[in-house]
């Protein structure tokens, strides 16, 4: 008995098992029955920069094969393309052989590194459509052999040198990005290849169609690509246009979640880790210095200006602001400025205002006046932002959110309620000891009237011994009472600036002055001297910049004299040299 129980139980399980298999087998067979195309072999050839070679062979157990259409998307972050291609067969057949070759040309190019990603449909002469699998790779610059060196998350590709180039390409290239990690408190997230062209001939075939001659190197962090041209061991692209596009790169994935950065900064911040400064560049900012001629910040907030002196001295003058920001507020602000716009829930003059304690037109007014210019904003607009509190101005009279009078009410009740309950306490103790000081003596000691002929003389110091303070050798006189030391209320002080501020509670002072300001003034008007302090104020954190922040070493130049530099420096970026539906080049 018991086996035939157990043979009728996997019986059972047999049939439940063949009971479920058996449908999937047989809608897998109706499946592949109505589903007679398949697709063999399918191929791409990059022909850089002028087209791609698609091809794909499939064949019909049932009709004849009569169109193919293709899928091909460009994926040139953070913009996307997609094109549909339809290749009729003017002769159909079971078993065909499709092309297309997309042209990549002129309004078409795509940087080299673009991720492509294509697929095919296929339809027979019974309506029946076969769609194949993605298949995606990466365009490249086909017309070099490159060799390639890792490491870490750094790769560098050269062609036509030695190895030993390869290793000294590397070497340089990861010493650079350890210079720029420190200075911007942060490094590589993500994998990035640096392309080196032998010659500026073969550079700017890399480049898109129209782009300006005088590039010297081109970023993509979208695509963590960068593209210089390095003639030997002893260019100065290796010191100047290097690590220019490589700050790019690594700045570009450390606020990969937050807005786009102002180009000012952008700019800025690659061309102050360059380790070489041409002189035409510094004499471009003295010109614009002399003549007035300094360009607002927001006009170089989105891009730089088309026109090639102007484009040098958006670069001259926001490296001069970041090496100003640098100095005034020091590596550890800065990379904490960095790290904040990585916050995808506020915008850059936010993050200033948090970080800085500046807004953009504030910090532009303070840096023009360091620079002998004229400030950009009147007298009625020198107020600290709005967003913050300020220790360093006197009060506005300025709008205030309903909100923050409720929290400062409440506040102000929760310190001064317990207060006053402290001194009504001490108040009430102090007389209820008065009161039993008077009684004591007529209850428990005899006056001299009620012991005739007897004066004792120690009674005369009875109410003065009674209140003996902790010090024994000391000795209050009588109706002296102790003074208990209570929290006065804050009025005012001056501030580092020799004007008297309302001090408020710490945890609503979220505005943090800097001792190195000089206060901002008026329109037009050139910075005073700022009389000396009695008692100088000392900024509430003082510690020093740490050393690990290396100094950006500078060529040597004759900054003082003032020539015409040419119409454009040696160097510059290909800057809104694409067309309108691609990314900005950076």
């Amino acid at each position: 008995m018991p086996q035939r129980r157990i043979h009728l139980i996997r019986f059972l399980q047999l049939f439940l098992c063949s009971f479920i298999l058996l449908p999937v087998i047989f809608s897998s067979r109706a499946y592949a029955a109505a589903d007679p195309i398949s697709v063999t072999a399918q191929t791409d050839v990059i022909h850089f920069p002028g087209s791609i070679d698609f091809s794909m062979k499939a064949k019909d157990t049932a009709s004849p094969i009569i169109q193919a259409t293709i899928y091909i998307t460009y994926k040139e972050s953070p913009y996307t393309f997609s094109k549909e291609h339809t290749v009729s067969i003017v002769r159909p057949a079971q078993s065909v052989t499709v092309h297309w070759r997309d042209d990549t040309s002129g309004d078409n190019f795509h940087t080299p590194g673009t991720l492509v990603e294509y697929d095919w449909v296929v339809q027979d002469s019974a309506n029946n459509y076969h769609t194949t699998s993605n298949i995606d790779f990466h365009t490249l610059d086909t017309r070099f052999s490159w060799q390639h060196l890792t490491q870490g998350m750094l790769q560098v590709n050269w062609y036509n040198r030695p190895e030993n180039f390869g290793q000294l390409l590397l070497k340089r290239a990861s010493d650079s990005i350890n210079h720029i990690s420190q200075l911007l408190g942060g490094g590589l997230l993500h994998p990035v290849n640096l392309w080196t062209y032998a010659s500026n001939q073969d550079f700017h075939g890399a480049l898109a169609p129209g782009s300006y001659e005088w590039v010297g190197g081109e970023a993509h962090p979208g695509l963590n690509e960068a593209f210089i041209s390095i003639i030997d061991e002893n260019d100065d692209t290796l010191v100047r246009d290097m690590p220019h596009e490589l700050t790019h790169l690594v700045f570009h994935q450390l606020i990969a979640q937050g807005p786009q950065a102002p180009t000012w900064f952008d700019e800025g911040l690659a061309v102050y880790n360059q380790l070489f400064h041409e002189p035409e560049m510094r004499a471009r900012l003295q010109q614009a210095l002399l003549n007035k001629s300094l360009l607002r910040l927001y006009k170089i907030t989105d891009s730089f200006p088309a026109d090639a002196d102007q484009a040098y001295l958006a670069y001259a003058q926001s490296w001069n602001l970041i090496d100003y920001m640098y100095t005034t507020f020091g590596h550890a602000k800065m990379a904490l400025l960095i790290k904040k716009m990585n916050d995808p829930q506020t915008d850059f003059g936010e993050d200033l205002v948090q970080v800085l304690g500046r807004d953009q037109d504030h910090l532009e007014n303070q840096w023009l006046l360091h620079l002998g210019q004229p400030g950009v904003l009147r007298p009625d607009q020198l107020t600290p932002t709005p967003q913050v509190l300020s220790q360093t101005s006197q009060p506005q009279a300025t709008s205030i959110d309903n909100t923050t009078i409720v929290f400062v009410t409440a506040g102000s009740l929760l310190i001064l309620l317990p207060i006053i309950g402290i001194v009504a306490i001490l108040i009430y103790q102090s007389r209820k000891r008065k009161q039993m000081l008077a009684l004591e003596p007529a209850q428990h000691y005899p006056s001299v009237e009620q012991v005739s002929g007897h004066v004792d003389n120690n009674a005369r110091y009875i109410d003065s011994l009674r209140f003996r303070p902790s010090n024994p050798d000391s000795v209050f006189p009588p109706q002296e009472s102790f003074y208990y030391p209570m929290p006065q209320p804050q009025t005012q002080q001056p501030n580092q600036f020799g004007q008297n501020q309302a001090l408020l509670p710490p945890e609503n002072q979220t505005y943090i002055p800097f001792s190195s300001f000089p206060p901002d003034q008026a329109f037009g008007v050139p910075p005073s001297n700022v009389p000396a302090q009695t008692t100088p104020v000392q900024p509430p954190s003082s510690q020093p910049w740490p050393v690990t922040y290396p100094a950006v070493r500078e060529e040597s130049g004759n900054a003082g004299t003032v020539t015409d530099p040419a119409p454009f420096g040696p160097f510059q970026e290909n800057l809104n040299q694409r067309s309108q539906k691609k990314a900005p080049q950076e």
